[in-house]
């Protein structure tokens, strides 16, 4: 009922906002800088529901590049509905490319890193739960439209036993000025291991508006997201000597006993966003038109993390006194209120200049009565320049928190070469603080050694990087990082085996990435190969990943049946070298540093067949098919074993109606 409640009266303030703007017809569906002032319409709501310049013919579909999609940063792109290798990689649970992530088992569960990533150019405090990380749709994953008929997008693919994962999604203009989408992603898979089951519904709708004069425009979503899954904690001893020795009794995976039968958690979040933006003033007599506006950001967010337990394992330790069953709860709830001024001018460029204020409040144990927590309301300034000069891009951002103790700093520069030339480079330099989470700070369980409250410093992380785009020589990526106050979940060396503990380390860490992308085709051959090498030079073993990925997909495309359909097939190999990965620990939904087993060194290959037929792309896959003939020693953390060959079909089919 609330959200129903919160739609129903988004709608009609949506509405509202329209009726006090100008609407003429014959704008431009892009940015609100464009279009010179117009006269104010006699009867502005008639228009909101009509489409004068609807150009779709009962035989003729729009200009594909006429389906604009815009993120929260203002890039834009368009709707592409081409098969290709690319299309390939993103067609998984959480549509992108994650050659730097390590599956697990079943779908909808965790992703190990094999690389160091952070919130990139964030002062807001890091994630917390970070398991659910991945999955979780942030405010930049959210997508705005502009589109000339309605669009559905259907996507559907098999899971793991008894299940299914599907995206649905719509989105239309009520007219040229006013566009919104609502879209829904279900996933339910039972997993071929015992209590290994997940779930997630996730549904969010968004709205964008631009007045006919460019003068104020907004966009909103609403995301409601849900996580179910149940927790194993992974092969006890015995059923990894039984999993490694290949015995045929267990190829049925089902058999192998696990540490925990009875252990689920459930991750929830509910966010509430609207960005407007009104333009002050314009010049009338330049055609790339200087203008200054103010604008205002609104999120609101409630984020929740559970995990239940019947009765108490010896993994963790004792119960505390008077507990029948573990029921760990932590909240948070954070408001988030940015007030902007922003400057567009032909000879200064674009400046922006943001004041943030930060509402938080965080709770541990949150069903008890007697909880642990805490709350805070911190304010922060920031600066952002964007400025052409001699063929190139310069963009940087200040940020400076003016007081707080939770919320951090940043400094970011970065020059883009012209990236319409065949040869295009980007240098640049980040220099970040923030907090590493909320639950590294305080945490409550009731499990009685389960229990924290730390000072915790913030982590500072300052990165050189340069790209580089050559049709020539590939794509490429360095990045130099110098890293302080890394923060990290170790084990109790007392107890018997999973109770975390939060660590910093005092030194500063130096790590080291070298990415390159390169593809070589033959005819309708190609041969597509990624390579990572990364580095680390610290005094322990805190931020562990392997020294090399590759990626090498070798594939055939062509068009067959007339020209009616267009299809590839191929096999992609997939490897990277031992090392001592992160263990992930269910209790805390997060992961914890070990150095006692090191995993990799097997490799992926998978085989596929990819077709598309009009506007629907089909892909059947054959995943990691040399499961049974390479050995079982393949693992996505030291107690969790990777996925073994199966064999999946998913489609994605575009509608325009």
């Amino acid at each position: 009922m609330k959200f129903y409640s919160f739609f129903i009266i988004m709608v009609v303030s949506s509405l509202s906002l329209l009726y006090a703007q100008e609407n003429n017809e014959g704008e431009r569906p892009v940015m609100i800088e464009k279009e010179n002032e117009q006269e104010l319409s006699s009867n502005p709501l008639s228009n909101i529901f009509q489409n004068k310049n609807d150009t779709i013919g009962k035989s003729k579909l729009p200009d594909i590049k006429k389906y604009i999609i815009t993120n929260i940063l203002l890039d834009s792109t368009y709707l592409d509905t081409t098969l290709s290798i690319k299309k390939h990689y993103k067609f998984n649970y959480i549509r992108k490319d994650n050659f730097e992530l390590l599956k697990y088992s079943n779908i909808g569960q965790t992703y190990n890193n094999l690389t160091h990533n952070y919130d990139n150019l964030s002062f807001l405090p890091s994630f917390s739960f970070s398991s659910k990380n991945h999955a979780y749709l942030s405010t930049n994953d959210i997508q705005y439209f502009q589109v000339p008929t309605p669009l559905t997008e259907l996507l559907f693919k098999t899971v793991m036993k008894q299940g299914q994962h599907t995206d649905a999604f719509f989105t239309s203009n009520i007219s040229d000025k006013f566009n919104f989408s609502i879209a829904f992603k279900g996933l339910r898979s039972l997993g071929n291991y015992q209590n290994i089951l997940s779930g997630s519904k996730q549904f969010r709708f968004t709205s964008k508006y631009n007045s006919s004069n460019r003068r104020y425009n907004f966009k909103m979503h609403f995301v409601s997201q849900g996580l179910e899954n149940r927790e194993n904690g992974g092969l006890n001893e015995e059923s990894v000597l039984n999993f490694e020795s290949e015995d045929p009794l267990f190829n049925e995976r089902s058999k192998l006993s696990v540490k925990f039968e009875d252990a689920t958690s459930f991750f929830s979040s509910k966010r509430y966003f609207l960005d407007q933006e009104f333009v002050l003033s314009k010049n009338k007599d330049t055609i790339q038109n200087n203008s200054l506006s103010i604008g205002h950001r609104f999120v609101y967010e409630t984020l929740s993390n559970s995990y239940i337990q019947n009765k108490s394992s010896e993994f963790y330790g004792n119960i505390t006194s008077g507990l029948t069953q573990i029921d760990d709860k932590a909240q948070i709830k954070t408001t988030l209120n940015e007030f902007y001024t922003y400057l567009n001018s032909n000879f200064l460029g674009k400046i922006k200049v943001i004041y943030t204020n930060y509402n938080y409040d965080y709770k541990s144990n949150s069903l008890s009565p007697d909880y642990k927590g805490f709350s805070e309301n911190e304010n922060a300034i920031s600066f952002k320049f964007n400025r052409t000069l001699f063929s190139h891009n310069l963009k940087g951002s200040v940020t400076k928190n003016l007081f707080g103790d939770r919320l951090g700093n940043l400094i970011n520069a970065t020059i883009f070469s012209d990236l319409k030339q065949n040869f295009n480079y980007s240098l640049g330099l980040n220099i970040i603080s923030k907090h590493p989470g909320f639950y590294y700070e305080l945490y409550e369980s009731g499990y009685s050694d389960v229990n924290w409250k730390n000072e915790i410093n913030k982590t500072q992380i300052k990165n050189i990087f340069l790209n580089f785009n050559s049709d020539l020589f590939g794509n490429g990526r360095l990045d130099f990082r110098l890293i302080d106050n890394y923060t990290y979940f170790s084990l109790h060396s007392e107890f018997n085996s999973l109770v975390p503990k939060v660590s910093q380390v005092n030194s500063t860490l130096e790590y080291l990435k070298i990415k390159w992308t390169k593809e070589f085709k033959f005819g309708n051959f190609a041969l597509d190969n990624t390579f990572l090498y990364q580095i680390v030079n610290q005094d322990g073993d805190y931020l562990n990943v392997p020294k090399f990925i590759t990626r090498n997909t070798f594939y055939y495309s062509n068009t067959i049946l007339k020209g009616a359909m267009f299809f590839q097939t191929g096999i992609s190999f997939k490897y990277f070298s031992k090392y001592f990965s992160n263990e992930y620990n269910p209790l805390i939904s997060s992961f914890h540093v070990q150095t006692d087993k090191k995993i990799g060194g097997f490799p992926v290959i998978d085989l596929f067949v990819n077709a598309k037929i009009q506007q629907t792309r089909l892909f059947l896959k054959a995943e990691h098919f040399n499961s049974t003939f390479t050995g079982n020693n393949f693992y996505s953390s030291p107690a969790y074993p990777y996925r073994d060959f199966i064999i999946r079909f998913g489609l994605v089919w575009n509608f325009f109606n």
